[in-house]
């Protein structure tokens, strides 16, 4: 927690997002969850599945990776395995 010099305390909250699927996590500052939040949403406006891990076990977080990226291969062996003409978005 930083303090400035109007007496206003700033926290870091240590998130996790999706951009396309993709799992991203960082840092951002605010001096609330949601300020932090909107700090990242300015940064990355296409963020989704916003979940905040400052004060959550490390172990979990490890986890929830693991399992995200898990998921996102077993769709994209999912799409591989189509044939050419019934995967989405061709005819």
């Amino acid at each position: 927690m930083e303090q400035h010099s109007e007496g206003i305390k700033v926290h870091k909250f240590y998130l996790s997002y999706k951009v396309d699927g993709e799992v991203n996590t960082g840092w951002y500052y605010g001096i609330h969850i949601r300020f932090a939040k909107d700090q990242l949403l300015f940064q990355q406006p296409d963020a989704t599945d916003i979940m905040d891990w400052t004060y959550e076990n490390p172990e979990d977080l490890r986890n929830y990776l693991v399992k995200q990226n898990a998921s996102k291969v077993n769709v994209m062996m999912r799409l591989k395995d189509q044939p050419i003409g019934d995967q989405p978005g061709q005819v």
